[in-house]
C-alpha cells in the first residue's frame, strides 16, 4: 500500500492550526478575566429614607488596600467587610476626596460614623465588622442605620 505524500503536510497544518485556536482561546479567556464585575448595589436605610449606591464589597486583604479615594473608578461607595472583629483605624491616605466612614456590626448597623478628609487617619475607639465608605455629601449617616448588600 502506497503512503499519501500529503498526509504529513496535512497533519502538520492541523496541528498548527488547533494550536493557533488553542492560543486565541487562552488569549480571550484572560481578557475577560481581568475586566471587574460590574458595581453592586448596598442599600443604605436611614432616618431620611432608603438609598440605594453603586459600590463595590471589598472581602479581601488586597481589596481591602484600595480604598474608595483611590480607585478609578467612578463609585458611591466601598463596603468592606471583615472575617472578625477588628478596632484598626482607617486611614484616607492618597485619597483624591473626602469620605464618610460608617462603622458596623455585624447585622450591618451602624456603631459610629466619621468624616475623614484626604491623608487623615481615624481609629474608632470600637470593635466593627464591616465599614460603609461613601464619597462625602452624598447622604447623611448616624449611629442606628442600617447598610443591606
Amino acid at each position: 500500500m502506497e503512503r499519501n505524500p500529503f498526509l504529513p503536510i496535512a497533519a502538520f497544518l492541523l496541528l498548527i492550526a488547533l494550536s493557533v485556536v488553542s492560543f486565541l482561546g487562552y488569549m480571550l479567556a484572560a481578557q475577560r478575566l481581568q475586566t471587574p464585575p460590574p458595581p453592586q448595589r448596598v442599600v443604605v436605610e436611614t432616618q431620611e429614607g432608603t438609598r440605594a449606591l453603586k459600590a463595590r464589597l471589598a472581602r479581601t486583604p488586597e481589596a481591602w488596600s484600595r480604598g474608595l479615594g483611590m480607585r478609578g473608578e467612578e463609585l458611591e461607595a466601598l463596603l468592606y467587610l471583615f472575617p472578625k472583629a477588628t478596632d484598626a483605624p482607617f486611614t484616607a491616605q492618597g485619597y483624591r476626596f473626602a469620605v464618610l466612614l460608617a462603622f458596623l456590626d455585624a447585622k450591618g448597623q451602624v456603631l459610629k460614623v466619621a468624616r475623614l478628609q484626604p491623608g487623615e487617619t481615624y481609629a474608632p475607639g470600637l470593635a466593627y465588622r464591616g465599614v460603609l465608605e461613601v464619597r462625602e455629601g452624598l447622604l447623611n449617616l448616624s449611629p442606628g442605620d442600617r447598610v443591606r448588600y
